[in-house]
């Protein structure tokens, strides 16, 4: 390969984007190609970094801002990676909160850095709880400003992977596929499921020979995107627990996440995405949750001994003002604690609303 391939992934928070970047890892891998990866968030502290170089694959991490506000962030990275690294292929996680990719990013290393880097297909995931929500007409707990964002990083895609079709039935995956279709008219729709790595090598064979990338640009409503935005709190810590016994790291991940889930429940805050890595010297694995009525789901089976030293790094958006999720989590972190015998030292936490995007390149027409 003469150019790197840079692939953007993109989707709304919850779709599975990290676990199908560590799947794509290996895939990549495999076919004897080199891999990086740049990450991507509101805010730093991210589980989804730790995860990614868990795999002792070249990582950068942009934060403060998405991808479409931090270009010229995500060009130096790339070019870094480029320059220490020499990969094949650069896959970059979009925050779940981003659109308007195409005209913001891809359109901009079309025109500035086409020497350097081919594009692939932008791809957004979605998956199977977050269409029902979305395209359905239930009550999520989301105001139409948060929906309205979805409906646009699906206009804009390239390919669109329904992602954790483990999760449903042949029946229900050609539903869900029929309802995406409609929102999305003819972008080309594929299943997968990163976690159990079904569909992923089709998925990355696209991403390597594909070069229909940036082919849509939305005609989006700036003012509507930043309300979908700030209608969460973003929340990133790191804590430390310490004990007199032993404890096991993924039994307070749980518990944590539990406190989390039905204290956002008994105040009413719809969670978009809660996640929290539990690291220790032997090992790490992160606990998700995607939905307030949901069940809390593991990224591996994978087990490490009890121990009485170790880290739990949490990610959580949720529908609340950030010193409410402060609070929340605050809270959680105490009773988590105080039943499992454990001390807490929060070594950093930030929560906040995300500001405004503001693009500092933004083009109307694709760059050919």
């Amino acid at each position: 390969m003469s150019k790197v391939i840079i692939a953007c992934v993109g989707g709304f928070l919850g779709a599975g984007k990290t676990t199908a970047l560590q799947r794509a890892v290996v895939a990549i891998r495999e076919r004897g190609l080199r891999v990086g990866v740049i990450t991507n968030d509101q805010g730093t502290e991210l589980v989804d970094t730790e995860a990614i170089r868990s795999l002792n694959v070249p990582t950068e991490e942009i934060g403060g801002g998405c991808f479409c506000c931090k270009f010229d962030d995500l060009a130096l990275h790339a070019k870094r990676l480029l320059d220490y690294e020499r990969p094949d292929v650069i896959l970059a996680e979009a925050v779940g909160s981003c659109t308007d990719l195409s005209a913001t990013v891809y359109q901009p290393l079309r025109k500035y850095y086409k020497d350097e880097f081919d594009l692939a297909p932008l791809s957004i995931l979605v998956e199977p709880s977050r269409i029902r929500a979305f395209v359905g007409s239930g009550d999520d707990g989301f105001p139409d400003t948060v929906r309205y964002l979805f409906e646009k990083q699906l206009a804009e895609a390239d390919l669109i992977v329904l992602n954790k079709a483990d999760t449903v039935d042949d029946a229900e995956r050609e539903e869900l596929t029929q309802a995406v279709t409609r929102l999305a008219g003819t972008i080309p729709v594929r299943t997968m499921s990163a976690l159990t790595s079904e569909g992923v090598d089709g998925w990355i064979e696209t991403l390597l020979t594909e070069r229909a990338a940036g082919n849509r640009i939305l005609d989006i409503d700036y003012e509507t995107y930043a309300q979908a935005e700030a209608v969460l709190g973003w929340l990133n810590a790191r804590v430390r627990l310490t004990a007199q016994q032993e404890v096991s790291p993924k039994a307070a991940a749980e518990a944590l996440i539990g406190h989390i889930q039905s204290g956002s429940l008994d105040a009413g805050m719809a969670i978009a995405h809660v996640k929290i890595l539990a690291q220790t010297d032997a090992g790490s694995d992160r606990i998700a949750l995607t939905d307030g009525q949901g069940k809390p789901q593991w990224s591996s089976e994978k087990t490490f001994p009890a121990t009485n030293n170790f880290v739990l790094v949490v990610n959580a958006r949720i529908r609340t003002n950030p010193e409410a999720l402060s609070k929340l989590v605050e809270q959680s972190l105490a009773a988590m604690a105080d039943t499992l015998g454990l001390e807490t030292d929060v070594e950093r936490i930030a929560s906040f609303s995300p500001p405004p995007p503001n693009p500092p390149y933004r083009f109307t027409e694709k760059v050919s």
